[in-house]
């Protein structure tokens, strides 16, 4: 019976140690990516502050419930993306407002020049269909577009630019 009770104990404060980590880690403002349009498993976010500005390559986490875009909605259908706090979207910018894009034979155009590899898919990896978002552009002030590593990933290619007041944070990779 003790043993039966000091491996109850042992479980327990494991399971609080453990939740203590978690909560420490969350609240230094770590998170788990979750999702592979990003390399890293462990970012490190930062409030943005409400003029600091942004530039080419920096990872924003998005606030999708500031959003309200039927691509993005469907995504969350489709199971792509959460509007759950504990699945941050995070996304790199690619262009910046002002800038001209443009999807072209494989690749985002950012002011006439290859910026990126970016394959438009016309089906998701469920067979559901994909539309491209309608280029060339240009960014309207406050309007960035958003980008993921992956060549099939969920972003601006489909969904379109995203207005800086959706953005909440600044990402950095741990590791």
């Amino acid at each position: 019976m003790k043993k039966k009770f000091a491996v109850l104990y042992v479980l327990i404060t494991s399971l609080c140690l453990l939740t203590s980590v978690f909560v420490v880690f969350h609240v230094l403002g770590y998170r788990v990516n979750r999702s592979s349009s990003l390399p890293g498993s462990v970012y490190r976010i930062t409030p943005l502050e409400g003029d600091e500005s942004l530039v080419t390559g920096d990872i924003v986490l998005i606030d999708l419930s500031k959003i309200s875009n039927p691509v993005i909605d469907r995504g969350m259908e489709r199971g792509y993306v959460s509007k759950s706090w504990n699945q941050p979207m995070l996304k790199r910018i690619g262009a910046l407002p002002g800038d001209s894009v443009a999807l072209k034979d494989g690749y985002l155009i950012v002011n006439g020049e290859a910026a990126a590899k970016m394959t438009v898919a016309s089906r998701d990896s469920f067979g559901g269909e994909l539309v491209p978002w309608p280029t060339p552009i240009v960014l309207q002030p406050n309007h960035y577009w958003l980008t993921s590593e992956p060549e099939r990933g969920f972003d601006s290619r489909y969904f379109g630019p995203i207005d800086r007041n959706a953005f909440t944070h600044k990402a950095n990779a741990v590791f």
